[in-house]
This record gives structure tokens, sequence and C-alpha cells, in this order.
């Protein structure tokens, strides 16, 4: 197995959590590494719940994950500019001058009055922890006193405003070195959020939007191999009979590989993927977060449903070893992690992968 991090974002699609959905505006106090920078109430959604906080059904429309078990939801355009954001703690700071990318995916909720545009980012050294619940503007920012920030606007000719299918959105930057808590939401007032009306029926003026597999990597992809594979970790380390593994750290399975288009595991890698499931018998507090990946080749939904699909395959191999589906997750993440080029064969077959993350109940 191969340690490399590739996504600086902690539980990305809000997989961790410290108990099930029960009620809505839970977000802050319930999803691991999450917190809200306002006194907006953000919610998230889980397949074990159902009512108000259900998936597919919830008390803003019917969606399914884009992957997983959970995704968030928050109010992007209200009355009087209430706002709902998401906030995280990257797991470790940007380094000066080097490229990233940022990327999650959105889906309009059903019961929303508007579609936007206005779907962008905030990147800063410090945790905003804010008292207002209005839009996180440059102007409320400076009467909130916060400083060191860089709000990442992103361009779009359209507006986001599918309610069947997730849309992706994302965006590169080069770090300024400070950056370690990454932001998302609408940060503009009403007035100056581009808006369409979608539905006169609610007449609440809501735009409300859930949100799913939220990634800030590096794309200087040459750099970030060399300089992860001589990092030393000082997490707790766990052992297989074969190897070190670390709790909280991505690695990515040796002989977990694919041919062009399959799904189909080798007896090579169901041999390594027992290796991984006698670590986990052994040590029943821990979960499996399970992500799948492949090269460019094909269109993006294509690859989505394909890396999806990969995932699926460790998964549901660990399942039939006997691991129990509640400590279990699988994402996909089509083709926006690339660790090597897609312009060699050699460089595809290292992208069409399936990587893991141990960590604690």
């Amino acid at each position: 197995m191969q340690l490399f991090s590739q996504n600086l974002v902690q539980n990305p699609s809000f997989e961790e959590t410290k108990r099930c959905a029960e009620l809505i505006g839970n977000f802050d106090n319930n999803v691991k590494y999450w917190s809200t920078p306002t006194w907006g109430t953000t919610d998230v959604f889980s397949t074990c719940a159902k009512g108000v906080v259900g998936i597919p059904n919830n008390y803003n429309g019917m969606q399914e994950t884009k992957s997983g078990k959970n995704y968030a939801g928050f109010h992007l355009h209200s009355d009087e500019n209430y706002r709902e954001y998401i906030q995280v703690e990257l797991s470790e700071k940007l380094e000066k001058g080097i490229k990233y990318n940022v990327s999650f995916y959105v889906n309009l909720a059903e019961k929303s009055d508007f579609a936007i545009k206005n779907i962008d980012f905030m990147l800063s050294a410090d945790k905003l922890n804010t008292n207002i619940s209005r839009e996180l503007s440059e102007k409320q920012l400076k009467k909130s006193k916060i400083d060191n920030y860089s709000i990442y606007r992103i361009d779009n000719t359209r507006f986001y405003d599918n309610t069947s299918n997730w849309t992706l959105i994302s965006k590169e930057f080069i770090a300024k070195g400070t950056e370690q808590f990454l932001t998302i939401g609408n940060f503009n007032k009403n007035s100056k959020t581009d808006k369409i009306l979608v539905s006169n029926k609610n007449r609440f003026n809501t735009s409300y939007y859930y949100i799913d597999l939220v990634s800030l990597q590096r794309t200087d992809l040459p750099k970030i191999e060399n300089e992860l594979k001589a990092k030393v970790y000082k997490e707790k380390r766990v052992k297989t009979e074969t190897e070190i593994i670390e709790l909280n750290k991505d690695y990515i399975f040796t002989n977990v590989v694919f041919n062009f288009n399959s799904t189909e595991l080798s007896e090579n890698a169901k041999t390594e993927i027992k290796s991984v499931y006698k670590f986990l018998k052994k040590n029943p507090k821990t979960l499996i977060l399970i992500s799948g990946h492949t090269d460019n080749v094909g269109t993006s939904n294509f690859n989505q449903e394909l890396s999806e699909n990969r995932a699926k395959s460790v998964a549901n191999f660990l399942a039939s070893l006997g691991l129990k589906n509640d400590r279990i997750s699988a994402i996909g993440y089509g083709n926006t992690n690339p660790i090597s080029t897609n312009e060699t064969e050699k460089g595809r077959n290292k992208n069409r992968r399936v990587s893991f993350k141990i960590v604690r109940k």
C-alpha cells in the first residue's frame, strides 16, 4: 500500500458524524471536523434518518447522495440576507506559491424559489466564529474584525438550477501560505446575488442547496508525490500482518488496479483487501472510508459512475468477508484527483485506483 495525501479536506462527504442526523440545523454540533462560521443553522442529512433530515426525502425536497450516506444542506439566499455556510479545518496549512484546486458538488433543493450563480469559497488563516446570521461579505467581515482571508469568486455563466443531478463546481488558485480553513457559501447580499426565479409556489425568497464531496488538493502532481512520500507522520500507528497503517491517513491499494472501464477485483487485489479486513476485524472501533478514482478517458459523468462502482467493489468485498455495512463508506471522485499524468498508459493505469482511510468511530 502506498501513502498519498490527496485531499486536504477532512471528512469530505460528511460521513463521520457523532450520531445519525435527527433534527434540522444540527450540522455544527454533529459533523466531525466541520463547523458553521455564523449563527446560520446548516443541516446534515443521512440515509440512516427519516423525516426532515432523511435521504432521499427531507424537508426541502428529494435527493439521493452523490456518494456515500450523507450530504449537507444550506440556505444561500433568503429573506433579510439570511445565510448559512460550512467551514472545515484543512489537514495541513497550504504552501505559498503552490497551485491548488477546490471542488464540490451541489444540487438545488426542489422547494427553492430561486437558483443562483454565486456559490463561492473563502480561505482563512483562522477559524471564523461570528455573531451574525447574514452574508459574510467583505463589509461584514470587516465589521467582525476578521482579516487574513481571501474570497474566491467562481466564474459561472449559468445558474445552478439542476434539481435532479449533482453539479460539479471547481476553481484553481495559488496559495498565499497562510490558509488553514475553507468556508463555502454565498458571500453576497441579496441585492448583489445573481438569481433566477424557478418557482413561485414557496414565496420565501429561498435558495437552498445540497452539497457533497468537497475537495481541496494540490495540482502540482509531480511535486506532491515526491514531497508526500518523504513526510514522516506522527499519528498513532497500527499494524496489519504485513505493514504499518496509520489512522486518519490516505492510502492507495497497491494491487487494487483496474483494466480500462473495469470494476473487477483480481485475486491479488482480494488478498490485499483481506489484510486490511484483518486489521479492521481486530479493531472494531474503526471505520473505513473508501475512495474510487479513474483516468480521464471518457466523459465526467461516466468516470464519476465508474469511480463509485470501483469503490463499491472494494466495499462489497469487505462486506462479503464479514465487515458490517455501517463501518464502510464508499465514495467516487471520477477523474478529479489524478496522481500521475493522463498522457501515457502507465500514468492512466496509476490513476485507475482505489484509496482508503481508516478512522475511529
